[in-house]
């Protein structure tokens, strides 16, 4: 299986590819635009998307749910999984909205981040 990674946070981050590299081969995108550029070149089956990235400024066009959105309209059948915080109880709704099914709430734990691949 090939997955796509784009987490803002360091340590989580590390700790999924950590996870994830013995058993897959994963791609770890550096930001919003890289993850895109990645997606076009590679067949990946699966991408975790960080949810919790917002638009810098007005005229930043990258937030967690624009990317998102635009990976649902060119890869339909990839699975997006989203990444949140903990304490953020509004962000699944919102993420659904734009063809987000599955998440991991971070501090992220192994065993979920194998639970969602597997399902």
């Amino acid at each position: 299986m090939k997955i796509v990674i784009f987490n803002d946070e360091l340590r989580s981050e590390m700790q999924m590819y950590l996870m994830l590299s013995n058993l897959h081969d994963v791609i770890v995108a550096r930001d919003m635009q890289d993850l895109l550029q990645v997606l076009d070149q590679t067949e990946a089956d699966l991408t975790f998307l960080d949810l919790t990235i917002r638009k810098q400024s007005e005229d930043d066009p990258w937030d967690s749910l624009s990317v998102a959105h635009q990976i649902r309209h060119r890869y339909p059948k990839l699975r997006l999984i989203g990444i949140y915080d903990h304490g953020d109880s509004t962000m699944p709704r919102r993420a659904q909205d734009y063809g987000i099914t599955h998440f991991i709430t971070r501090p992220i734990k192994n065993r979920e981040l194998l639970q969602v691949i597997e399902s």
